[in-house]
């Protein structure tokens, strides 16, 4: 959250307008705006601040509902209101559940807008509630005639529905129509990823004979390859039009390709966004039928085989992407992130250096698990907590206590060692490669057994830290006696020195 942001929500509070209410306001006045943008008396003769406070009363009354302020309160909020982007806000305070700017989308999607820029017909863009910020800009690109766009969130498609009245917006799925093309992107935000998985196989093959299909999949729904959503991702691969599958990181997305078909072989490769751009490591394309016969099927995985690097690939084995979360995860408002760096509990710190990587276990003191965020002391923890500066390292948090320990194990083994050196040959960010890490398998480990293997990792661990302690106080008393043979003794000047030297 930006300090301009911080300054607008006290300013929005002063007058009683809090939490989403904000959110509301800050869009009431954006239609204002457009109401008095195409005024032609208000152009030739402008509109003084009385004027605009009696029109915000009787032209969005109906939209948004009664004023909860008076004239006064409206100068105080109506100019600061336009110093911070609706949905950049939004996303930033997740005061407004189901509405995400997505600006992470930038890079992809602009490959999806210079594409379709060449192609004709109608465009269906799904689930652009996770990509808000960029359906305006997609709004401003393409023609209007040719978009249709479908969002399950009932809140993105009311507020669509009041910034954009023209806007070819739906909040139902045609059932049955034909597309010329379709482009559907979410990373799992708002949307489970087995009603994703259901609803884009449903509609694979929705489009015209010349169609092509764009799908951005949650990376949890490739994890998760059990019931139904492991038939909808072998259907999805098996259909002969499937032209390439990409993992883009760190947008925790796959992406699945359809042109015009048929095709034998599929394009398989991961995406890291880089800046405005981004770089992309190729495998060996693979036919549609050995993709779709894999155990578990994914890109991480498959490259790590092609290494010769032997890893579960059983569907029933937990992800790390399972058992914790990533620091910076753009899924998480930010208002959440700070909880999580005020919770206490161990997490795992990953640094990389090229293909050497650190993964340190590291114990954070802070609020005991399960406190509730409406506490007031979580409240003031949250607000002193800083979120980690992106230029050191990055962070690997866990809900159950004993999921660092597994993973700390896991990653320091002489396999898991040689698992995260492979997988950081394929990327060079550090955010990318905790994607890639969410994807590794442990072992199913029972109450039982995972009893015992937490009480002995922790007795193992304070002994460490303990000899650790001793061994560092051992070294600066060893330091201190030989300092005695090299570091000269301190001169003592006599007062007749002193005397000359400070005359």
């Amino acid at each position: 959250m930006t300090e301009q942001m911080r300054r607008l929500i006290e300013t929005f509070t002063k007058v009683g307008v809090t939490g989403p209410d904000i959110v509301q306001e800050i869009a009431r006045f954006r239609v204002l705006d457009q109401i008095i943008t195409q005024s032609g008396e208000v152009r030739e003769w402008g509109i003084t601040p009385k004027e605009l406070f009696e029109l915000a009363q009787t032209s969005t009354v109906d939209m948004f509902g009664p004023l909860p302020y008076d004239e006064a309160g409206f100068k105080e909020i109506y100019g600061i209101s336009f110093s911070v982007e609706l949905m950049d806000f939004i996303s930033a305070t997740g005061y407004y559940e189901g509405v995400s700017a997505g600006r992470q989308w930038a890079v992809p999607m602009q490959e999806v807008i210079d594409f379709h820029k060449n192609t004709e017909g109608i465009i269906l863009f799904a689930y652009f509630e996770e990509y808000a910020a960029i359906a305006e800009e997609i709004m401003q690109t393409l023609p209007t005639d040719r978009l249709l766009f479908y969002t399950p969130s009932e809140s993105c498609y009311d507020l669509f529905r009041s910034l954009y009245p023209l806007a070819p917006v739906i909040n139902e799925w045609p059932e049955d129509v034909i597309f010329d093309h379709i482009v559907a992107a979410t990373s799992g935000m708002f949307t489970a990823p087995v009603t994703t998985m259901e609803e884009m196989a449903a509609r694979v093959n929705n489009v015209s004979e010349k169609g092509t299909v764009r799908y951005f999949i949650p990376v949890s729904a490739v994890q998760d390859q059990l019931n139904m959503n492991r038939v909808a991702l072998q259907f999805m691969i098996l259909q002969n039009h499937l032209e390439s599958v990409r993992e883009w990181a760190p947008l925790q997305s796959y992406e699945f390709r359809y042109g015009l078909g048929p095709v034998k072989k599929v394009d398989l490769s991961i995406c890291e966004i880089v800046g405005d751009g981004y770089k992309q490591t190729n495998f060996i394309p693979l036919p549609h039928e050995i993709l779709a016969s894999m155990e578990t099927f994914s890109l991480a995985h498959y490259g790590l085989s092609l290494y010769g690097v032997q890893v579960s690939m059983n569907p029933k084995h937990p992800t790390m992407g399972e058992d914790g979360y990533m620091h910076g995860d753009y899924r998480i408002p930010t208002y959440m992130q700070r909880m999580f760096e005020a919770l206490e509990g161990y997490y795992l710190q990953v640094s990389m250096k090229g293909i050497d990587v650190s993964v340190t276990l590291e114990h954070k003191q802070g609020i005991p698990l399960g406190a509730s965020p409406e506490d007031e002391t979580v409240q003031n923890a949250m607000e002193q907590s800083v979120l980690q500066d992106d230029t050191i390292a990055y962070r690997w948090y866990f809900n159950h206590p004993s999921a660092p320990f597994l993973w700390y194990t896991y990653f320091n083994s002489e396999e898991g060692k040689q698992v995260v050196r492979t997988l950081a040959s394929m990327v060079t960010t550090t955010p990318a490669l905790l994607q890639l890490m969410g994807s590794c398998r442990r072992q199913v480990v029972k109450e039982e057994v995972l009893a015992a293997f937490t009480a002995s990792f922790t007795t193992s661990l304070e002994q460490y830290e303990t000899e650790k302690a001793q061994a560092e106080t051992n070294w600066a008393n060893a330091l201190a006696r030989l300092a005695n043979d090299i570091v000269p003794e301190p001169t003592v000047l006599s007062d007749e020195t002193k005397e000359e030297v400070e005359g």
